[in-house]
């Protein structure tokens, strides 16, 4: 099990998913792991793999190879206020077509990563990506306090489901 933070630090409420990554590893840390949390069958489970991801949107596919499942966390751009959380499933359908290119200043953002991904085969067998409506994209750095407050509870949802997903049997998650 995998989970993803995606975003650009010096770009303002777009760093929201690695913030969210880092706020996930703190709430692992606490409960007594270092940065991983085990669940599962009784032969020690599985592990839940947190990182980062700063780069080309398009290394996702790379940085997600050989996982059955995936949590991405991004920020967004969305006419919900800033600070919504949207949960889309993308394991079997597109990402909705307001959200190409939403938040990336690269040419090919994480939607178009993950339909790159499913035409040549390699995509995870479950994928599902958390968006965070932000406020600022301009250069500079810190969230601002709509995304900030969203973070504590997205970073428990997120380990919720992914502990969900990475105790299912092999051939389930989906």
């Amino acid at each position: 099990m995998l989970v993803i933070g995606v975003g650009n630090a010096l770009r303002h409420d777009d760093g929201v998913g690695l913030e969210a990554v880092r706020r996930m590893r703190s709430l692992l840390c606490a409960a007594g792991g270092a940065g991983e949390r085990r669940a599962g069958p009784a032969d020690g489970g599985v592990a839940i793999e947190t990182r980062e991801h700063e780069g080309d949107p398009l290394g996702l596919l790379e940085s997600w190879d050989g996982a059955r499942a995936v949590v991405l966390l991004d920020a967004i751009h969305g006419a919900s206020p800033p600070g919504s959380v949207h949960r889309f499933d993308a394991s079997s359908t597109p990402l909705p077509a307001d959200l190409a290119g939403s938040s990336s200043t690269h040419a090919v953002g994480v939607a178009e990563a993950i339909e790159l991904a499913r035409a040549l085969g390699r995509l995870p067998r479950t994928l599902v990506v958390y968006g965070v409506v932000g406020a600022r994209f301009d250069a500079g750095g810190g969230l601002s306090e709509e995304v900030r407050a969203a973070l504590g509870q997205l970073a428990e949802t997120v380990l919720s489901e992914a502990g969900g997903l990475a105790s299912q049997p092999h051939g389930e998650a989906r």
